[in-house]
């Protein structure tokens, strides 16, 4: 297992392999919306972001209980702010740019349900298209996780006794949500249903779950035999299964809400566990590669920027074939995101380390 600190603005363990693990989310989303046939939905990529997320986000926080005794919410969504808003907002001007150069409409109402993130309660309610910033419904499900889950954190450790005790509660609470989307397939909507945060959230609750979980174990490390099975076996084909998902069903298929998604959480949640708790990682040493540590670094620029980036290449080499437009929409959206890190977003993570 390969772990080190945070940069400076961080004071958490940091594990290269999850920024991989970042890297093959973002992958899926990418030739999903690039038309490459495998993929037939991005979804699972979002799902894998999810997890991650909560499990990263119930670290810092219960760690931060325990530490101080309480949660800083003004800190918290300091941090969130400035991990979150600069590249939206980058994004954003970028859309409205374009679309003024290409002589459409300036998209005012999609720019606000971005930038308020409602966009996902305007698709799963009213079947609202954003086009050009239609992928923002995900990070509305996560900034309104965000506004809720400091203090379900708080409740949880107030209550209970142990870190098993306290990923129970979280599972539990998963299974609540997954019961809830399922009873409600078939008479919902499909966007009601992909798109609501009380029946997509159990996602985000099974990486929380998993962030308890860890400390339950003997120096946050599987046992050794687990350990064995886990990283050389079941982990790869817990992620193999992940990326073969998307070409047998769509995120539109009422099988996914019934128990697809719990499916794809639990997965993800095994290849997250392998990563950070176990010690005869395959997969850490694939996605601990310098190569996909910097795309996972990258990621949520390159997820924000290569929808409006692909559109762009649409309209302006609409009959290039498909290898070479989609050639053209990785290439610059990794571009574009590469300058995004660098010249701006690192520049407010650096301001994270005063809310700390």
């Amino acid at each position: 297992m390969s772990a080190r600190q945070w940069p400076q603005w961080m004071k958490h363990t940091y594990y290269p392999a999850l920024d991989g693990l970042r890297t093959i989310a973002v992958g899926i989303v990418l030739c999903a919306h690039g038309g490459v046939p495998w993929f037939r939905s991005g979804g699972v990529g979002v799902d894998i972001f999810f997890v991650l997320s909560g499990f990263l986000i119930t670290t810092i926080l219960s760690t931060e209980r325990q530490r101080t005794g309480t949660i800083s919410f003004k800190n918290f969504y300091a941090r969130r702010f400035l991990r979150l808003v600069p590249a939206l907002v980058l994004t954003c001007a970028l859309v409205a740019v374009a679309k003024a150069a290409l002589g459409e409409p300036f998209p005012s109402v999609d720019i606000a349900l971005a930038l308020t993130y409602t966009s996902n309660w305007a698709r799963a309610i009213y079947g609202y298209q954003l086009t050009w910033l239609d992928h923002c419904w995900s990070l509305a499900i996560e900034e309104q996780f965000y506004l809720i889950w400091p203090l379900v954190v708080l409740t949880v450790e107030r209550i209970g006794r142990s870190p098993a005790v306290k990923a129970g509660m979280l599972i539990g609470g998963a299974a609540l949500v997954a019961g809830y989307r399922a009873w409600h397939v078939g008479i919902w909507t499909d966007e009601r249903i992909n798109f609501g945060l009380d029946t997509r959230m159990d996602s985000l609750m099974v990486g929380a779950s998993l962030a308890y979980l860890v400390k339950a174990l003997p120096a946050g490390l599987c046992p050794e035999g687990i350990s064995k099975w886990l990283g050389r076996l079941v982990a790869p084909m817990a992620l193999l299964t992940v990326l073969s998902i998307p070409r047998i069903v769509t995120w539109y298929s009422p099988w996914m809400g019934w128990i697809g998604y719990v499916i794809v959480a639990g997965l993800a949640a095994i290849v997250l566990s392998d990563l950070i708790a176990g010690r005869h990682s395959l997969l850490a040493r694939l996605l601990a590669s310098s190569p996909f540590v910097y795309i996972g670094k990258i990621s949520y620029g390159i997820y924000l920027l290569h929808l409006p980036i692909y559109y762009i290449v649409e309209k302006i080499i609409p009959d290039a074939p498909l290898i070479v437009r989609l050639g053209w929409k990785a290439s610059v959206s990794l571009a574009v995101a590469s300058a995004s890190y660098f010249w701006i977003e690192r520049r407010f993570l650096r301001l994270k380390s005063r809310f700390e």
